[in-house]
């Protein structure tokens, strides 16, 4: 059986992820929605849950499809540290680098944009890696006070 990594940006359904195709569905749609709706929230099925009943591990991602760039988050247990990473890009010309999630504005690193092939490569390794942290990128830690 396939792992299955769920995906949320609108409400609180999430859309089901098993294939390529559907990664690839999944960014396409949240491309063609508003820049009100710009961030996808992924969980893994593979992995267990916390003691809480959540997810132990989240991947987010950022899409700005004017700009045709993203951004790559990652928080969890990458196997020898647990925390929160961003994959560095570029340096935005935007004086602030912010996304939305359910209506509500995020803060990005500043030098967090990436392409939006690099977003669709690290959701497809999510799915296949079954939800840890996608292995071939380059990580920093996710700065103190951006949120």
């Amino acid at each position: 059986m396939p792992n299955t990594v769920e995906g949320f940006f609108k409400g609180d359904e999430p859309t089901l992820l098993e294939s390529a195709d559907d990664v690839d569905a999944l960014i396409d749609s949240v491309l063609a929605e508003c820049f009100g709706t710009s961030v996808i929230t992924l969980y893994s099925t593979a992995r267990p849950l916390m003691d809480s009943g959540v997810p132990d591990h989240e991947l987010r991602v950022a899409l700005h499809a004017e700009a045709k760039v993203g951004g790559i988050r990652y928080a969890g247990d990458d196997g020898t540290h647990e925390g929160s990473w961003y994959v560095p890009g570029q340096v935005s010309q935007r004086e602030e680098v912010f996304y939305y999630y359910t209506g509500h504005e995020q803060g990005w690193p500043q030098d967090s944009e990436v392409s939006i092939d690099q977003v669709r490569q690290a959701v497809r390794e999510f799915l296949t890696g079954d939800g840890v942290r996608p292995q071939s990128f380059e990580w920093r830690a996710w700065p103190e006070g951006v949120s």
